[in-house]
């Protein structure tokens, strides 16, 4: 790896939640990406949202044909529920309309065929993971600057009224 690559790796690992009903897909992801990123795995809707009500997540992604809850309305509700977390789509399938849904509605900014792409995949993750790391910073540097600008009117005035 040369100095540019490892310069724009991420300090810390992203954490994925990977949201597939096949045991042996969930299996194989952790498989496949466990040394890129923390892995978290859930078979359906309520153990996607043990998850996101406990941990720190940055990436959901989710297969798109799972019983009960598909992958684009889960993306949907995780949208409304956790909208800084970025949402991915992954099928074995070629649905346009559940694509175009998952766009549209989950906000989704990946989709992915199954099988994936492993450097295509870590790719987008890692690419997500620096928006939102990036995101962090200009709410901080904000709110930083924000409280400089307050203590500053402060003083003003107390100058102002001295």
């Amino acid at each position: 790896m040369n100095a540019l690559a490892r310069d724009l790796q991420p300090v810390e690992l992203p954490t994925v939640l990977f949201v597939d009903d096949d045991a042996g897909n969930r299996q194989a992801f952790h498989a496949a990406f466990r040394h890129q990123m923390n892995v978290l795995l859930a078979a359906d809707l309520s153990e996607a949202w043990e998850h996101l009500g406990s941990k720190t997540v940055h990436v959901v992604i989710a297969d798109q044909r799972m019983p009960r809850t598909t992958g684009s309305e889960l993306l949907t509700m995780v949208k409304e529920r956790h909208p800084t977390v970025r949402r991915m789509l992954v099928t074995a399938y070629s649905d346009l309309e559940a694509i175009i849904d998952a766009v549209n509605n989950g906000g989704v900014t990946k989709y992915f065929a199954k099988p994936w792409v492993s450097d295509q995949l870590v790719k987008a993750v890692q690419e997500a993971y620096v928006e939102i790391t990036n995101e962090a910073e200009r709410a901080n540097y904000l709110t930083r600057l924000e409280e400089s600008n307050r203590q500053l009117e402060f003083a003003l005035r107390q100058r102002l009224l001295s």
